[in-house]
């Protein structure tokens, strides 16, 4: 090689590399611009929070949904429990009151006839004090205050076995 084909080969060597470094020192300058362009890339990553906070606001509406979706099926499931449960503690009230209702008439019932009984027994009394005041008065003497006397104590007699049988 001679030396003119030589110096040609760098020659185009050396603009080659010019060239290249033309290249680099242009994406270089637009870099530099960019970062010195403060107000668009305030702008551009401006509109990159508002796409972000767009998207995270869709995204945070369908949880909303779907959560509330959720949370209402729950509560229909709930509502269902509560109400199966109270039919069947209505069920368990009525059962149980129907037994209380027949123990309670048993015993009115039992009560009852031990009254109707003491009664009887008691009008039984009486009947026989006031015979025996009658006999009394028959057999006392025939005046009539005696007489008087006599009823008037029957009478007593017969409230006070009234009065007793009331308080028992």
């Amino acid at each position: 090689m001679s030396s003119s084909e030589q110096q040609r080969l760098e020659e185009a060597q050396l603009q080659e590399e010019i060239a290249e470094l033309r290249s680099d020192l242009g994406e270089t300058v637009e870099a530099l611009v960019h970062k010195v362009d403060l107000p668009a890339r305030a702008k551009d990553r401006g509109n990159e929070f508002k796409e972000e906070a767009i998207e995270r606001g869709i995204e945070l509406q369908q949880q909303a949904v779907e959560r509330g979706t959720e949370l209402l099926e729950r509560g229909n499931e709930l509502k269902g429990q509560v109400v199966e449960r109270s039919n069947e503690f209505k069920g368990e009230l009525l059962e149980r009151g129907n037994e209380l209702k027949g123990e309670l008439l048993e015993r009115g019932n039992e009560l009852k006839g031990q009254a109707l009984a003491r009664s009887s027994e008691l009008r039984d009394r009486a009947v026989e004090a006031a015979e025996r005041a009658r006999e009394a008065v028959s057999q006392a003497p025939k005046e009539r205050w005696v007489k008087l006397a006599c009823a008037g104590l029957a009478m007593i007699a017969v409230m006070v076995i009234v009065r007793r049988v009331r308080t028992s």
